[in-house]
């Protein structure tokens, strides 16, 4: 695998809030406003079942949801499904998304319950097919320990569960896979997604920078170290 071959093709960050907010055909439109006072533009809106989507399609895809969730409270999420730009510039987004839920939820003591965030990656394998580097490679196994299957394999890949650590202050499980992308076989596919599972204390920034600052970080580090120690 080639680490510098790296394409993200998702970025997203998920807050579970709390007290409960209400969404209604007022905020909405002040939600609207204020995510254009922070410089986002959007072309579609989709407001139902006590939740609002904003979708930007240009210059690069961008979908902003807030929903209403009843306990614990609600919901902000701020997703890059096609990113076509750096992470830097998605977090200034993300920082923009927040700010304009700010000012039209105020809450001095709102708290972050639950936080999720995520980066889904591509990389250019050495050889004719990803699954083939991953089994034989980073696995160590043989071509023909697949044969009980019965059938040629078309791809496949790993997914690791990592609960918090011991005196993890932040209580953060993470979650990674790493398969073969079946549209591309010679791409492997990587993702990444870090969860906060303690709530925040009362009034403490959401952060979205650092948060994604901290998957990127174990990205490019541990899980690349990883999936390279078996093409040693």
């Amino acid at each position: 695998m080639n680490p510098e071959s790296r394409i993200t093709i998702h970025m997203g960050i998920n807050f579970v809030l709390s007290p409960m907010f209400v969404v209604d055909r007022d905020r909405n439109i002040s939600f609207q406003q204020a995510l254009a006072s922070q410089g986002i533009d959007f072309q579609k809106i989709d407001s139902k079942n006590g939740g609002l989507v904003i979708i930007r399609e240009r210059p690069s895809r961008l979908e902003i949801r807030v929903a209403t969730l009843g306990l614990p409270g609600g919901q902000l999420l701020v997703v890059a499904p096609h990113p076509e730009r750096h992470l830097t510039l998605f977090e200034q987004e993300a920082e923009a998304a927040v700010a304009a839920f700010e000012s039209t939820w105020p809450q001095k003591q709102r708290q972050v319950v639950r936080c999720d965030a995520t980066l889904r990656d591509l990389y250019q394998t050495t050889s004719d097919h990803a699954f083939r580097e991953l089994w034989e490679g980073r696995l160590r196994q043989s071509p023909e320990s697949l044969a009980p299957l019965g059938r040629p394999v078309l791809g496949g890949g790993l997914r690791l569960v990592m609960p918090p650590r011991l005196h993890d202050p932040e209580q953060v499980q993470i979650e990674v896979k790493v398969e073969s992308y079946l549209t591309d076989t010679k791409r492997l596919f990587v993702e990444t997604q870090f969860t906060w599972l303690a709530p925040k204390a009362p009034g403490e920034a959401l952060d979205p920078t650092s948060r994604l600052e901290q998957v990127d970080s174990y990205v490019k580090n541990e899980v690349i170290s990883f999936i390279m120690g078996g093409s040693e």
